[in-house]
């Protein structure tokens, strides 16, 4: 298998800027995250930045030819199962990068003693399901009219959960 023309690198200060901004291009496309575009740049880029300077969140980064093509961040670290947000660039997907950053997340859960990794999803986002499924995910619930969005309007989402190693030991 040939070797990726991607890397993937914990997340740090210098790289919000950059996540912000494919956030912004996630949340154009208006399908797959909670995220809605518009957004204030600046004000999700000092709140990224604060969690960070806080370590309330960690995160890794998926990067090619010096432009982040992948984010993802856990939150909720005092929690025995932080959650995770992920994205990748439309161009990006179906590349291995979501798998790379998910691993990246799992084997921070499982040196930091977490008992599993939690997630949500939205029903029809099938691929990305199928991605965390086959990571060792599987459906919690469904929740039902969990996503507010600004229109009013409401969307379900799918609870996954991620045992690390040693939960599936017990």
């Amino acid at each position: 298998m040939p070797r990726p023309s991607w890397t993937v690198r914990p997340k740090g200060e210098r790289d919000v800027t950059a996540v912000v901004a494919l956030l912004a291009d996630v949340a154009r496309e208006g399908n797959w995250i909670a995220t809605e575009w518009p957004f204030d740049l600046d004000a999700r880029a000092a709140a990224q930045r604060d969690a960070l300077l806080h370590r309330y969140t960690v995160g890794w980064v998926a990067v090619e030819r010096r432009v982040i093509v992948g984010d993802l961040t856990l939150w909720e670290l005092g929690r025995d199962e932080p959650e995770l947000g992920m994205i990748v660039a439309a161009a990006h997907r179906r590349r291995g990068i979501g798998r790379a950053l998910l691993e990246r997340a799992i084997a921070w859960a499982e040196a930091n003693e977490k008992t599993a990794l939690l997630l949500r999803v939205f029903p029809d986002n099938d691929a990305a399901r199928a991605l965390y499924r086959g990571c060792g995910f599987v459906d919690v619930e469904l929740q039902r009219k969990a996503i507010s969005r600004r229109d009013g309007s409401r969307r379900d989402a799918v609870l996954m959960r991620r045992p690390t190693a040693e939960t599936r030991r017990e």
